[in-house]
């Protein structure tokens, strides 16, 4: 094995090492911006929220919230507030930290885009989207190395 092989292999380890303390795929933005949070599979555990987001991706963002609903693999209708941007997510739960003063981060996987317009609105996302309305300045995402621009 020749020394190249050598690094590139030791990266790779590196990289699948469960004490690896960053395993983002994506580069992260710090933001202050709402997201309004609605548990997918209502049933008896049905909660909405809006939150601040602490910081967000292309693919998630994550949040800090004092409810402590919230498990891996729950599913959840998500709003990240965008100005007149706010398009619906599913998303998944993929970690919940118990953080100090009772307080728990949340961070969510976005599936994929839907459209509920259709369905009744509750007074929490009415708040929300008056709320995101009034907020509409642009948040730039850092660009992926391997992006394409025009």
């Amino acid at each position: 094995m020749n020394e190249l092989q050598k690094r590139i292999f030791s990266l790779k380890e590196e990289e699948a090492s469960p004490n690896r303390s960053d395993r983002r795929r994506e580069p992260r933005v710090q933001v202050d911006r709402l997201v309004y949070v609605q548990r997918a599979d209502s049933g008896d555990a049905y909660f909405e929220e809006v939150r601040n987001m602490r910081d967000l991706s292309r693919s998630g963002f994550y949040f800090i919230t004092e409810r402590d609903s919230y498990q891996p693999g729950i599913q959840l209708h998500v709003i990240p507030a965008f100005g007149c941007f706010n398009l619906e997510y599913l998303g998944e739960v993929v970690r919940v930290e118990q953080l100090p003063l009772g307080e728990f981060g949340v961070a969510v996987r976005l599936l994929h885009v839907e459209n509920k317009m259709a369905t009744p609105r509750s007074n929490t996302i009415a708040t929300f989207e008056a709320l995101a309305m009034a907020d509409s300045s642009p948040v730039q995402l850092p660009q992926c190395d391997s992006d394409i621009s025009s």
